[in-house]
Order: C-alpha cells, then structure tokens, then sequence
C-alpha cells in the first residue's frame, strides 16, 4: 500500500510506502511537510556545509 503525496519544496508527486517513516507520519497526520528524497538530500547537505561554513 502507497500514498501520493506532493513534495514540499519542488511539488512533484511521489509515493510513500508503507513501513517508511513518512508514511507512517502521513497516516498520523503527525507532519504536513513532506520532502522527495531529491530534495531531502539537498536540504541536508546544505544543512551540513551551513554547519561547517560557522567553524
């Protein structure tokens, strides 16, 4: 079983399955902000240079 939901940051369509953990945030209704692994990668990595750029 699947949900489609709408990226966040680029809205493109994706689908969460089941036993992921956005999934499960989809279902609780716990989160409203979901990411595609694109951008959830984009946004770590500019986490992590943001993290060392301070140092």
């Amino acid at each position: 079983m699947h949900y489609e939901v709408k990226c966040t940051s680029c809205k493109r369509t994706f689908k969460l399955y089941e036993g992921e953990e956005q999934y499960k945030q989809y279902k609780e209704r716990k989160s409203r902000l979901f990411y595609c692994e694109d951008c959830k990668h984009k946004i770590r990595f500019e986490a992590i240079k943001n993290f060392f750029r301070n140092y």
